[in-house]
């Protein structure tokens, strides 16, 4: 008998068999749809639909197709999250498999995504990188050790204003000073030195490269929604961003070598007695953490710390100086506490519940990460009968949920006094209300929250309490220009310039 036929008949019976069960496997198997979304154009997607404030687009968009929805970005399939009970599916209930990254080209340039705590995915790599940080720099016993610090270099600040810019009249750039006052704070957390000063060539060097370094990453380039693009480089960007990263990587490196030089030469028991965060940092390359980490680390706490708090400190006093009954309500709470003849202390800020209420307030209208840094899904995953597909980027627009009108009384209005009475007053930004999540929540939460929260209070009541604040050239406090910059962190597109009047005798400063 001829096998030819007898084979090829037995390859058709199977693939009947396999087609037809596959047919009653399909039949039988949910397939999820993809979260709604508008109508996408071939190849550029929704990008047309985005503009210049895609947080404002995405919110409006949200209004139409629900608070979890689909838009795709060139190649890149997103999930746009707008509501507090989305916002808890993803970064609570699927937190794990949602919390890896979506990293920007830009941020690949020098491999420097690698190392970051802020980009890296959720591997134990960078768990261990987040955890060292976490209890040698921002637990509750690190940084009650480390007030200290913070008081002076908030103190200098005050000094610093007083002594440049009240007796002359001159007007303060309060975004330029903040970064000023947060790069110092932070280096003398982390260094035990005052690294940044004016006239220390090299610091002023680094704080030059970070902010243009800043500035570049944060535009978008078409890299980040065709990959394809990346090698190209057409804008000469990648180039650029390597030359700044280089220049900040530079005096990180000072810093370090520095570091390592005294510690060869002194006795060990004196190294041990008192540590930094740089010397803890070093002791741990005993653990697999390489000086490329260490400086990484150093970088993302420097850049992401300062950008941040500045931003919201600037924020928070042109919102007080558009509102000077709201300045005058801190004012008033500070001398009933602290009085005229002391600065304001950290242990403090517990009795300040309208300060406390300001800075809600403030991180509830201008949140520093309008849409958080990206995540995206390690595996497929279902939320409200929704398919999140691997690999999707997943965007949490924070700044439209501090502005729903469905949580929040005349959401756009400036109003601390919503902290303060009814349901709102229990509402924290510690990663608990999903409401209300300026510094995010679940694992991927900022991990500079602990410092952050003290450093905004601190600042921005001694700020209030020490000066009164103007603005120059007779301008009203309705002319002043409030719209915002787009970009990792939301900015004032116009620097606050004001003028400090002295509030306190003159022996206080």
């Amino acid at each position: 008998m001829d096998k030819q036929p007898v084979f090829w008949f037995s390859v058709l019976v199977s693939s009947v068999v396999v087609a037809f069960s596959v047919l009653l496997w399909r039949r039988k198997t949910k397939i999820l749809p993809l979260p709604p979304g508008p109508p996408a154009w071939p190849i550029i997607g929704n990008l047309f639909l985005l503009g210049q404030k895609p947080n404002e687009a995405l919110f409006a968009l949200s209004g139409q197709y629900g608070p979890l929805m689909t838009i795709f970005l060139g190649m890149k399939t997103t999930v746009v999250v707008s509501s507090a009970a989305m916002a808890k599916e993803v970064l609570k209930t699927h937190d794990n498999i949602l919390a890896g990254r979506t990293v920007k080209h830009s941020m690949k340039v020098l491999s420097y995504h690698k190392s970051s705590i802020i980009w890296s995915q959720n591997e134990s790599h960078w768990r261990k990188l987040r955890r060292i940080a976490a209890s040698e720099l921002f637990s509750p016993k690190k940084l009650q050790a480390s007030q200290h610090v913070r008081r002076d270099s908030v103190f200098q600040m005050i000094r610093l204003i007083f002594e440049e810019n009240t007796a002359k009249g001159n007007c303060v750039n309060l975004g330029d000073l903040m970064i000023h006052t947060s790069l110092n704070m932070l280096g003398n957390l982390m260094f035990s030195a005052k690294v940044f000063d004016p006239n220390n060539p090299d610091a002023v060097e680094f704080t030059n490269a970070i902010t243009s370094w800043v500035e570049l990453v944060e535009k978008p380039i078409l890299a980040d929604f065709f990959p394809w693009f990346g090698f190209l480089d057409l804008h000469g960007v990648d180039r650029k961003i390597g030359v700044h990263l280089k220049r900040a990587h530079y005096f990180l490196d000072l810093c370090i070598s520095n570091r390592l030089a005294r510690r060869s030469r002194e006795p060990k028991d004196e190294r041990d007695t008192e540590k930094d965060f740089l010397d803890l940092m070093l002791d741990m390359r005993a653990h697999d953490l390489s000086l490329t980490d260490i400086r990484a680390v150093l970088f993302d706490l420097l850049m992401a710390g300062s950008d941040t708090s500045a931003a919201t400190i600037e924020w928070a006093m042109a919102e007080l100086i558009r509102n000077p009954d709201k300045m005058k309500k801190i004012q008033v709470e500070l001398e009933e506490f602290v009085g005229r003849n002391r600065r304001v202390e950290e242990s403090d800020i517990d009795h300040l519940p309208y300060l406390q209420a300001v800075v809600k307030e403030v991180l509830r209208l201008y949140p520093a990460g309008p849409l958080m840094i990206p995540h995206r899904a390690a595996t497929s995953c279902e939320i409200e009968g929704f398919l999140i597909p691997k690999n999707t980027q997943v965007l949490v627009n924070v700044w439209a949920m501090g502005r729903d009108p469905n949580v929040w009384k005349e959401p756009t209005k400036f109003m601390p006094e919503r902290f303060l009475e009814g349901e709102k007053a229990s509402k924290d930004f510690k990663g608990q209300d999903f409401e209300f999540i300026p510094f995010g929540a679940g694992r991927r939460i900022c991990l500079g929250l602990p410092l952050a929260d003290k450093m905004l209070h601190l600042i921005l009541a001694s700020l209030v309490h020490f000066f009164d604040w103007s603005l120059p050239d007779g301008m009203s406090a309705e002319e002043m220009e409030m719209d915002y910059l787009l970009g990792v962190v939301l900015k004032k597109r116009q620097k606050l310039q004001a003028i400090p009047t002295p509030r306190l005798l003159h022996n206080m400063y």
